[in-house]
């Protein structure tokens, strides 16, 4: 069976990785796509041969027979995109976040359940090697009890001294939280899928950059419903590979810790020691295809094999579990006018 898939959004991300992600899977025929504008579309079709190029999505579903979908676009036309292909019955692999707020995200798990049809949240970290090796250690016991994760996903994309020019990620027009809503999103799902439901949140935010109006640098407290903690950072602008991304647990068997992190010999490290006492080493994990499309790549491969047999793979994000995301995001922005003041001198 070829599937017939569409792109939602033409810009870097979606020719770097998501493009070349589905041309790398069998029975995939990528048919069409719609960029910011017309012009756009139509550049982005003849650079990477897609046959036709639209100026909307409501036409290209007017005139498209499709089942699979790619939604990469700015963050506040996630919701409605993913709400038109639900309605014209197509399966959606959407970037995250989901939306820029929790209610739209619980009104498309809403429409989904009713449509029945398989929708995934590009949260693809959870796909990496080395966390996988993790999320194994974690379910056979390896840490025992976790006590507390600390996850953080930082790289300089826009440090003003070599960084590039803020984007749209920076407009609160268009995104509705900065560095917290495009990096630490993907911690605060991984945290939730290897440890559960998250139950309370207190936040702080920094902007560092000149002019900026969302956060360059935020830091989250967390509780989860099985009584672990966590520790968030996310940040553009501090230090770090692509993605930046730093989970480690301290459980009262063991301690694990995974760093990916395209600066590393391999991307990629995963180190596991006895949470009381010497020992412990690196563990051996697969190795990375290609550094900085890996994951979406397996993610992308995962949630095909799924739209094809009906089965979806367990590691796969839901858009439930988006919405849960979601759901701590807000929560996020809105502990931080929650500050309590310390008295401070004689």
């Amino acid at each position: 069976m070829t599937l017939r898939c569409a792109l939602v959004g033409t810009g870097n991300w979606t020719a770097s990785a998501l493009l070349p992600a589905l041309r790398a899977q069998a029975g995939v025929d990528v048919v069409a796509c719609v960029g910011g504008t017309l012009d756009e579309g139509q550049q982005f079709a003849a650079l990477h041969r897609i046959p036709r190029a639209y100026a909307a999505l409501d036409e290209m579903l007017a005139r498209e027979k499709l089942e699979v979908a790619v939604v990469a676009t700015p963050d506040h036309l996630h919701a409605g995109a993913v709400k038109s292909l639900l309605e014209a019955g197509v399966a959606v692999y959407c970037e995250k976040p989901i939306s820029n707020d929790a209610p739209s995200a619980h009104d498309l798990v809403a429409l989904q359940r009713a449509k029945n049809i398989p929708v995934t949240v590009g949260y693809s970290f959870r796909f990496n090697p080395a966390i996988q090796a993790l999320k194994a250690d974690l379910d056979a016991g390896t840490f025992g009890e976790v006590w507390l994760i600390e996850l953080a996903e930082h790289n300089p994309q826009f440090h003003p001294d070599g960084g590039k020019p803020m984007n749209w990620k920076g407009d609160p027009s268009q995104a509705a939280g900065g560095a917290l809503f495009e990096y630490g999103s993907h911690v605060i799902d991984m945290g939730a899928w290897l440890l559960g439901p998250i139950t309370r949140v207190s936040s702080s935010f920094k902007r560092v950059l000149k002019g900026a109006r969302l956060d360059d640098i935020s830091t989250l407290q967390l509780d989860f419903a099985n009584g672990a903690q966590g520790l968030l950072i996310s940040s553009w602008v501090l230090s770090g590979g692509f993605p930046g991304t730093r989970v480690k647990l301290h459980g009262s068997k063991a301690v694990g810790e995974v760093l990916i992190d395209d600066r590393l010999p391999e991307g990629q490290r995963y180190h596991v020691a006895p949470a009381h006492g010497p020992g412990g080493g690196d563990r051996t994990v697969p190795s990375m295809a290609e550094r900085r499309s890996d994951a979406a790549t397996r993610h992308i491969a995962a949630f095909l094999a799924g739209v094809r047999d009906g089965v979806a793979d367990s590691t796969l994000p839901t858009l439930a579990q988006a919405a849960h995301v979601q759901d701590v995001l807000a929560a996020a922005l809105a502990a931080e006018a929650q500050w309590q003041a310390v008295r401070t001198g004689k």
